[in-house]
């Protein structure tokens, strides 16, 4: 059919392997692709050097409240009672009404934070 000397049947099998191997590879990682997770917003910082995500001030429980900076246990729960009591946060800079948190703790959490 084809007159291929030894070298060049050897080339094209070399090839032939290699694709068959690069398709084995491909539909391997196909069917082992990990399911995609989302997990709220996040943060981009220093040109994306660093990933962190936000906590929403509206949804968030006392154990994501304490992960921030500057809040602890007692400061965590004055947020949940006042977002109890007077309803959903409209912005961020209302956090600065619970009794506690000033401008200068307000400064270290704004960019953590989000009221959605």
């Amino acid at each position: 059919m084809f007159d291929l000397k030894r070298a060049e049947r050897s080339i094209l099998v070399f090839l032939l392997a290699a694709l068959v191997i690069g398709l084995c590879v491909a539909a391997y990682q196909k069917s082992h692709r990990s399911p995609e997770v989302r997990v709220g917003k996040f943060n981009l910082e220093n040109d994306g050097a660093f990933l962190r995500h936000k906590i929403d001030i509206n949804t968030a429980g006392l154990e994501d409240l304490v992960s921030l900076k500057g809040v602890g246990g007692k400061m965590a729960a004055r947020i949940v009672e006042y977002r109890l009591s007077h309803g959903a946060f409209a912005s961020i800079e209302e956090i600065k009404n619970v009794k506690g948190i000033g401008q200068s703790l307000f400064d270290k959490i704004k960019n953590d934070i989000t009221a959605d």
